[in-house]
């Protein structure tokens, strides 16, 4: 290929090779990537012209914006700040900004001129760049830090950065109030300390109370009976705000609730009913202790007591359908339960399942017209993409791909850029790209089957069903098998290289490195072992084995002891909302695999008529 030819040409120094292929290349999408190399090797002032004809030519492509960005480091590297104010923008990047400021301190500028721009740049909850030192110092020096400054860096420094700093900005404090530096750096080590009687010398409250919210926080996730042991004692001997009430409270009753301790219940029956209602999570939170409890009669008042917005959601509507019905409003609970199974959703599945009606998949293609379709399509964008995917230079290929969404004016547009996307194989980009349109029905592009063979291979393998491969599959990668996750997982399954390596001799999986694992069926078959394993592990129980893949095994085994409960009610109660959302989305989407393979699948059946937790699981 003449474009690679020509890379690998002026990469080596044959530039009349490169020349003559880069003459022949003018047409193609991959043009300006020679030149963006070219413009790398001439990043110096004088070469300005050039630079700026290259950025405005192809600013609707990311290679502007990087060509940009280097200009600006070899500008500051030069000490040419003169001209890097011109491309640099104030507040992407400390060491720049100080930078800029020194260079205007020394240019005629007063520290008082730039005394607002310095306390931006000194007010924040970590140590800046050394580039700040001397304006830090004159700012200080001949300015002064206002009290309610240092004591804002303080404070945030103290929620959200370094025991040294805070000692550090204590100096910054009026001598009356440094007395709190001792009290943080006390409660950050140990936030128990706060229990003891003489800890709190009452000399501010103001100052004080922030501690004993911060300690309390801290503690309640650590040890929930011993934070609310703390709370009962202390919460008398400082004078707090409603707020930082309700902040202790709030963190105190999420805490609780995780671990199904008996107190959140109290606390809700202490008429806290209708406290934090806008809250999402708390309210999540209140429907699974109510749960847990068989409280129906209580379920339904919350219901009635939410805002609009969440009485609305799927999720609601079906508890509270429950509710109706174990207290005898069966005809209402019916009612809703029947809107619910027409759904594609976690709770119109469960309702159709109790229903006995059959679930729902409502294919519906996104309405995209020709014209529009081949719009997108001949885009730069869009072609420079194509090359780039094909090149499996995918970083850059999803660097073109979201310029070309933000240029985007229509909800058509996006479908279309979906669409197209997904015919080159990029199928975890048309999920995602058809997602920023907010259209939801085409179950072609958001649930694709590629590789279905080798999935129904490797079920028959690890004897289960492959629509529950495929479910783990569209959830841990978006079913991109070249997806890489920040933690390192690989593939379609987001397996690690470390679990390739022991699979790959367990089962004799052909492996030598990381890249094979974005090979589908390579990636498949350690992700179906890891799966059986975790399933054999857990009892044969999918809902454990599924939140074992996503959370580990530890994890589980943490939250046997929170109780046993109808299956149903212990999803709703899993502790991590990414594990509970992540179980709900796999059931779903194993469920609408199966009705994509055209096979039956009883996984919302078991989780309407088992029961989970609370029993152990053997090694």
């Amino acid at each position: 290929m003449a474009f690679l030819a020509a890379e690998k040409a002026f990469a080596s120094g044959d530039l009349g090779t490169y020349n003559r292929l880069k003459q022949s290349l003018k047409s193609y999408p991959l043009y300006p990537y020679l030149e963006y190399k070219e413009l790398l090797k001439k990043l110096d002032a004088k070469n300005k012209a050039e630079i700026d004809q290259f950025i405005s030519q192809y600013s609707d492509s990311p290679l502007a914006d990087r060509l940009k960005y280097m200009f600006i480091k070899q500008l500051a590297v030069d000490k040419r700040y003169d001209l890097l104010q011109q491309y640099y923008s104030y507040g992407d990047d400390a060491s720049l900004d100080c930078q800029i400021l020194a260079y205007k301190l020394k240019n005629g500028h007063s520290i008082k001129d730039l005394a607002s721009d310095i306390e931006d740049l000194w007010s924040v909850p970590k140590s800046q760049p050394k580039d700040c030192d001397l304006i830090f110092k004159k700012w200080i020096d001949e300015v002064g830090v206002d009290h309610n400054i240092a004591y804002h860096r303080f404070y945030r420094t103290a929620h959200e950065g370094s025991i040294g700093l805070l000692k550090y900005l204590e100096r910054f404090l009026d001598r009356d109030k440094r007395y709190i530096t001792d009290l943080w750096v006390k409660a950050k080590k140990d936030p128990g300390v706060v229990n003891r009687r003489s800890f709190f010398p009452s000399k501010d409250h103001n100052l004080e109370a922030p501690i004993l919210v911060f300690a309390l926080k801290r503690l309640a996730w650590g040890d929930r009976d011993k934070a609310y042991k703390v709370w009962l004692h202390t919460k008398n001997q400082i004078p707090l705000s409603q707020s930082h009430t309700d902040d202790i409270e709030r963190t105190l009753f999420l805490a609780l609730a995780t671990e199904n301790n008996s107190k959140a219940l109290k606390w809700l029956d202490s008429d806290n009913l209708n406290k934090f209602i806008t809250d999402d999570l708390v309210n999540h939170w209140k429907l699974a202790v109510l749960l847990r409890n068989e409280r129906w009669e209580t379920i339904k008042e919350l219901y009635s007591l939410l805002p609009l917005n969440q009485q609305q959601s799927n999720q609601w509507q079906y508890w509270n359908a429950i509710a109706q019905q174990q207290t005898g409003q069966k005809k209402e609970a019916a009612l809703t339960l029947k809107l619910l199974a027409d759904k594609r959703d976690y709770y119109g599945y469960l309702a159709a399942t109790r229903l006995k009606q059959p679930l729902k998949l409502n294919h519906v293609a996104a309405p995209v017209s020709s014209d529009t379709l081949k719009r997108v399509e001949n885009s730069d964008n869009v072609k420079r993409a194509k090359e780039l995917f094909e090149l499996e230079r995918y970083i850059n290929a999803s660097s073109e791909w979201r310029k070309h969404l933000q240029s985007l004016n229509s909800d058509e547009e996006i479908q279309a850029a979906s669409k197209i996307a997904h015919s080159w194989g990029w199928y975890n980009q048309g999920i995602l790209t058809i997602a920023k349109s907010g259209y939801w029905d085409d179950t072609e592009i958001r649930f694709p089957t590629a590789f279905k063979e080798s999935y129904i291979e490797m079920a028959k393998k690890v004897n289960l069903p492959p629509q529950w491969l495929m479910g783990v599959s569209r959830q841990e990668s978006a079913y991109g098998p070249l997806a890489v996750s920040p933690a390192g997982a690989y593939g379609l399954m987001q397996v690690m290289p470390s679990t390739a390596k022991v699979y790959s001799r367990k089962f004799d999986i052909p492996y030598s490195n990381r890249r094979d694992l974005l090979k589908p069926h390579i990636n498949i078959e350690m992700g179906s072992r890891y799966l059986e394993l975790r399933y054999h592990q857990m009892d044969k129980n999918p809902i454990y084995a599924s939140a074992a893949y996503n959370a580990g095994k530890h994890r589980i085994d943490q939250w046997k002891p929170f109780g046993r409960h109808p299956t149903e009610i212990w999803i709703e109660s899993i502790p991590y909302t990414e594990t509970r959302d992540y179980i709900k989305k796999v059931m779903t989407y194993r469920a609408i695999y199966a009705l994509k393979l055209g096979v039956d699948d009883d996984v919302f059946e078991y989780i309407l008529t088992t029961e989970t937790g609370g029993e152990t699981i053997p090694e």
